[in-house]
C-alpha cells in the first residue's frame, strides 16, 4: 500500500517539533519534484491543513518557513495528585545560638517553585545558599544538585574556600555511607540544560553580564529553570547593586518568582534579609519583612539572626536634623532600622 503524502508529512514534522523547517528541505526528504503535483499537494496541506490543526504555524515572511508547534493538551486540573500539598521546606536558621528567619511561618513553597536569592556581593548569599540546601538536604529522594562556578577553580578542582565552608558546617552530615549527598557542577552558563528534574536545584549565582550585559534575558531564563525543574524546587542566585529593588534585570528577575529574598549590607559585619515577591503567603503582610543577621566560621554559618523594622525615629533615613545640621539617628546609629519589639499580630490569608 502507498503510503499517502499526508501521513509522510506528519512523520517528518514530528521529528522537528519546536523546530523551524522549509519546503525545500521536506521535498527533499520527501523526494517531491519543484512544480509537481505533489508539491502542490504539499503547499496546501503545509498552509492549511497543518496550520488548521495546530501542528505548523506560518513563520509570516511569506517565504516557505514554518514552526513546528510543541503539542498542547488540556491539562487535567481536577484530579487530584499526593504531592499537591506544600513542601516542609525549611529555611535557614543558626546553629549556633537557635535564632532563625522562621521564614516557614510566613510563606509556602510548593513542587516547581523558584526562589531567588539577589544580593550585594559578600553579604551572604552563598552562606543563604549553602544553609538552604543543609537544612532541605533529605527534602528531595531524587537528590541536590549545587551548580556554581566560583566553587571550583579552572581545572575543576574544588577551591580551599568552599571545603572550608562544608567542614565548618559540622551540623549536617555531607557524606552518608562513603558517598555525597549532593553532586557539584561547575556551572557558569546554559544552567537550564543542567537542571535535575525532582531534585532540589541551587544555582549560585546566574551570570548575565558577559561583553553584553543581556540582563534583559532573565527572564528567559529563569523561566525554563522553573520548566525543568519538575517536582523539585529551585534556589537560584543574582547580583544585586546597592540601593537597587531587585537583582540584576530589574523586574523582569522576579516575573516568575515564587518567593524573592533580599540580602543588603545592614553594618560592616552585618547583613539585612528582605522578603520581596510572595506568591504563596501565609499570613498577610509578609512581603517587606526584615532580618538582620551574622555570619561566621568563613561565611559558613549564620549568627544573631533578629527581625528587624524602620526606624521611628529618623523614618529610615538614618538620620535626623536638615541638611545643615544633619547628625546620626542616635536610634539606629544610622542604620535605618532597630530590632523589632515583640511580636505583631497578623491575620491569615483566606
Amino acid at each position: 500500500m502507498i503510503e499517502r503524502l499526508s501521513d509522510r508529512l506528519k512523520e517528518y514534522l514530528s521529528n522537528a517539533i519546536g523546530r523551524e523547517v522549509n519546503l525545500r528541505d521536506i521535498r527533499a526528504f520527501l523526494r517531491i519534484e519543484p512544480g509537481s503535483k505533489d508539491d502542490m499537494n504539499l503547499r496546501t496541506q503545509m498552509a492549511t491543513t497543518m496550520i488548521a490543526g495546530k501542528i505548523v504555524k506560518a513563520s509570516g515572511r511569506n517565504d516557505g518557513v514554518y514552526k513546528v508547534l510543541i503539542p498542547i493538551r488540556p491539562v487535567e486540573w481536577w484530579v487530584e495528585k499526593p504531592d499537591e500539598q506544600p513542601l516542609n521546606f525549611r529555611f535557614p536558621k543558626s546553629h549556633i545560638d537557635d535564632t532563625g528567619f522562621d521564614i516557614e511561618d510566613l510563606v509556602e513553597i510548593f513542587a516547581g517553585d523558584l526562589i531567588l536569592i539577589s544580593g550585594q556581593s559578600n553579604y551572604g548569599k552563598t552562606c543563604l545558599t549553602l544553609n538552604l540546601l543543609a537544612e532541605n538536604i533529605s527534602l528531595f529522594s531524587a537528590g541536590n544538585t549545587l551548580m556554581g562556578s566560583e566553587y571550583t577553580a579552572c581545572d575543576d578542582e574544588i577551591t580551599p574556600k568552599f571545603k572550608r565552608r562544608m567542614q565548618k558546617m559540622d551540623w549536617v552530615q555531607w557524606i552518608v555511607d562513603g558517598k555525597p549527598r549532593f553532586q557539584l557542577l561547575p556551572i557558569g552558563g546554559d544552567y537550564e540544560d543542567y537542571v535535575v528534574k525532582d531534585n532540589l536545584n541551587l544555582i549560585d549565582w546566574i551570570s548575565l553580564g558577559g561583553e553584553a550585559g543581556e540582563y534583559y534575558l532573565i527572564d528567559r531564563i529563569t523561566k525554563k529553570i522553573k520548566d525543568r525543574v519538575g517536582r523539585g524546587v529551585v534556589v537560584a542566585v543574582l547580583q544585586k547593586n546597592k540601593d537597587a529593588e531587585h537583582g540584576e534585570g530589574g523586574e523582569r528577575s522576579v516575573r516568575y518568582v515564587d518567593l524573592e529574598l533580599k540580602i543588603d549590607r545592614f553594618s560592616e559585619f552585618e547583613s539585612l534579609l528582605t522578603i520581596g515577591k510572595v506568591k504563596a503567603p501565609k499570613k498577610r503582610g509578609v512581603e517587606g519583612r526584615t532580618w538582620a543577621f551574622g555570619i561566621q566560621d568563613y561565611g559558613a554559618n549564620l549568627i544573631d539572626i533578629r527581625e528587624v523594622v524602620r526606624c521611628v525615629t529618623c523614618w529610615g533615613k538614618g538620620y535626623t536634623g536638615n541638611a545643615e545640621n544633619r547628625k546620626r539617628c542616635p536610634s539606629c546609629e544610622g542604620r535605618k532600622y532597630v530590632n523589632k519589639e515583640g511580636k505583631v499580630e497578623t491575620k491569615d490569608c483566606q
